[in-house]
C-alpha cells in the first residue's frame, strides 16, 4: 500500500513538471484567435523602455507570453532565441516576449543563466495576458504587418526556429 502511494505521487509529480501550466482547472478560453487584431496594450523592460502594441504595426512579429517556471515554457524559449539570434538585425521583425507574473530579478537571473540574448517584457499582474486568455502558457502568436494574428501556439511549440523563421519571413 506504501509504495502504491508512492508511485502514484511521483508519476503525478511527473505530469505536473512536464504539462503546460494552467491557472485554474477551468476550460481555455482563447479571447485572440488567428485572424484577431492584437489588443492595445503596453509593457515595460527592465530598464523601464515601454513597448506598445502599436509598434506591430508594419512589422513581421513574433508574440511570446512565458514563465520561467513552466516546463513547457523552458522547451520553448531556446526556439525562440534560435529565431531571435537569426532575425534580430532584419528591421521588418519584431520580437516580443512577455513574462507572466514574475519579477524582473527572476527572469533575468534565468536569461543569463540560459545565455538569451532576445529582449524579455514584464507582466508582472499578467493583466496583458488576460486579453488574450485566461490561462495556459507558453502563447506564441506570429502578428501581420497589419496587426493581425495569422499564426498561433499554445502549451507547446511543434515546429523547429527554420520553420517558424519562415512563416515569419513569409508574412506580407
Amino acid at each position: 500500500m506504501h509504495i502504491t502511494k508512492i508511485l502514484s505521487f511521483i508519476v503525478t509529480m511527473t505530469f505536473l513538471l512536464f504539462s503546460c501550466i494552467k491557472d485554474d482547472e477551468s476550460e481555455t478560453i482563447n479571447y485572440i484567435n488567428v485572424n484577431s487584431q492584437i489588443p492595445t496594450f503596453a509593457v515595460e523592460d527592465t530598464a523601464g523602455n515601454t513597448f506598445s502594441s502599436k509598434q506591430f504595426i508594419g512589422k513581421q512579429s513574433l508574440l511570446v507570453f512565458f514563465g520561467t517556471y513552466c516546463p513547457d515554457c523552458k522547451q520553448v524559449l531556446p526556439v525562440i532565441e534560435e529565431v531571435w539570434k537569426e532575425l534580430k538585425d532584419d528591421p521588418r521583425f519584431l520580437l516580443v516576449t512577455i513574462s507572466r507574473k514574475e519579477t524582473a530579478e527572476v527572469v533575468y537571473n534565468y536569461w543569463k543563466e540560459n545565455q538569451f540574448t532576445m529582449p524579455f517584457y514584464l507582466d508582472t499582474r499578467g493583466e496583458v495576458f488576460s486579453l488574450f486568455a485566461n490561462n495556459t502558457i507558453p502563447r506564441i502568436y506570429i502578428i501581420n504587418p497589419d496587426n493581425e494574428v495569422v499564426w498561433m501556439a499554445v502549451e507547446s511549440l511543434d515546429i523547429s526556429a527554420k520553420e517558424l523563421i519562415q512563416k515569419i519571413k513569409g508574412l506580407k
